[in-house]
């Protein structure tokens, strides 16, 4: 890899975030000096640390103010002092990504409501048992590598590509893959259309005779432009996939059936691994290494991750699922090896609750047993009305309960969660520590 950050001094901004704590790692391999900081700890944040990156947590603006970038995320605000002190030397995490993309040969961009970070790890490591000399961006910790990156050439970029703020629309990637559209971020998009337009204009940020891949129940929303040359695939159409025992059969317009085993669990992530599968071929992987791949995911960190058991004997899964169609999903594969499906929630920001209060009432009301905790609010200041003690209130599931905190939830679950159930512990916040609880 070029070393094209040779000499420069480049400052994150948030740098415990999943994406700018892979962002720094790939700086520093172009040869940037790099430094970071954050406002409060993450499992992103503590393990730059321990690998010695210059990160801390606080303001100091006098680092921002002699660095020569300046890189910050969506969720800093305008005032904050490191960003004010740099000037015009601050960027867009979303652009500084773009110009990364700039370096590689070919670059896969990977977009969703959901399922990105997954499928973004199994094209990965389809690469890795291929040999190829790629690298990629990753939002979530790869078990395969143990981390969120993987550095090994300049041949094949892989990258998630983020739709809130519209940050994708920085990258012009050579292939764009959507996995799936549904409303999301009311705090940014006023609604479903305006999503649908971001994700077309994105994929008509496709570069001149590259490739866009469009997921099951996307074409019909999705606008792109055909006069330049792109050639775009659809599910349904061009491609798709059945079940099989251990694995799944790709089916691609013209070819022949393909067999791939995955260990990966559930329709959603057979789903996932067929549109990898299909996009790794599209890109040049051979069939051989894709099946390799696929057939050695061990998965994604926070993605229907086994913790350990209660004191009673169930088993503890974390996932990382805060919007009610990843919620169900992931309750649907729980209840194939449960006789009770114990569900406990933290809300993932007031505005996402107030948007799809309806879909989470009806999902949370399908749980066996609800155990409902506090908002993680995130980026965003309490609203009243839409927190979640008003959607506990509204749900109808037969059994429920509401704690402010992690202890008093974890001393029930120990108490009625026996051998024969299985708690699911979702969200996209801090419940991971609660999670991490039953491993100890």
């Amino acid at each position: 890899m070029r070393n094209i950050l040779s000499g420069k001094k480049v400052h994150f901004i948030g740098v415990g975030g999943i994406s700018m704590s892979a962002l720094i790692t790939i700086a520093r391999r172009l040869g940037a000096t790099v430094s970071g900081s954050d406002i409060a700890e993450s499992d992103a944040f503590l393990a730059l640390e321990r690998e010695g990156y210059d990160v801390y947590l606080g303001s100091r603006p006098e680092v921002a103010s002699i660095a020569d970038l300046v890189i910050y995320t969506a969720a800093i605000k305008a005032s904050d002092p490191e960003l004010v002190a740099a000037g015009e030397k601050a960027i867009k995490r979303a652009d500084f990504l773009a110009e990364i993309c700039g370096i590689f040969d070919k670059t896969v961009a990977v977009a969703g409501t959901h399922g990105k970070t997954t499928v973004s790890a199994m094209i990965s490591c389809a690469a890795a048992a291929a040999g190829t000399e790629f690298s990629a961006h990753i939002g979530g910790i790869v078990r395969n590598f143990h981390r969120n990156t993987f550095l090994s050439g300049d041949k094949l970029f892989v990258t998630e590509a983020c739709e809130y703020k519209d940050s994708f629309l920085s990258l012009s990637p050579d292939v764009a893959v959507v996995l799936n559209v549904e409303y999301d971020h009311g705090d940014y998009f006023p609604n479903v259309e305006s999503l649908y337009d971001s994700f077309s204009r994105f994929c008509n940020n496709v570069k001149k005779g590259g490739a866009v891949v469009l997921g099951e129940n996307v074409s019909s929303h999705i606008d792109v432009c055909t006069d330049d040359d792109k050639s775009i695939y659809r599910y349904g159409k061009d491609f798709s996939f059945e079940k099989r025992e251990g694995g799944f059969v790709l089916l691609a317009k013209g070819e022949p059936p393909r067999f791939f085993t995955t260990p990966a669990r559930g329709r959603h992530n057979l789903y996932n691994a067929a549109v990898a599968a299909f996009t790794s071929l599209l890109v040049g992987i051979d069939e051989d290494s894709v099946r390799m791949g696929l057939a050695a995911f061990l998965g994604v960190k926070r993605r229907y991750e086994y913790m350990g058991k209660t004191a009673g004997g169930a088993t503890v899964i974390h996932d990382y699922a805060h919007h009610p169609s990843e919620i169900e999903a992931v309750m649907k594969v729980a209840g194939e090896d449960a006789e009770r499906v114990i569900v406990v929630f933290e809300p993932h920001t007031f505005s996402r609750t107030k948007t799809l209060f309806e879909d989470f009432r009806r999902v949370l009301s399908m749980a066996d047993v609800l155990v409902m905790l506090p908002t993680y609010s995130a980026r965003e200041i309490p609203a009243e009305g839409v927190d979640a003690k008003t959607l506990f209130c509204a749900v109808d599931a037969p059994e429920r309960y509401y704690f402010s905190d992690y202890d008093g939830a974890k001393r029930l679950l120990d108490q009625i969660a026996t051998s024969r159930d299985v708690v699911l512990i979702l969200g996209a916040g801090s419940v991971e520590k609660l999670a991490e609880r039953f491993s100890l």
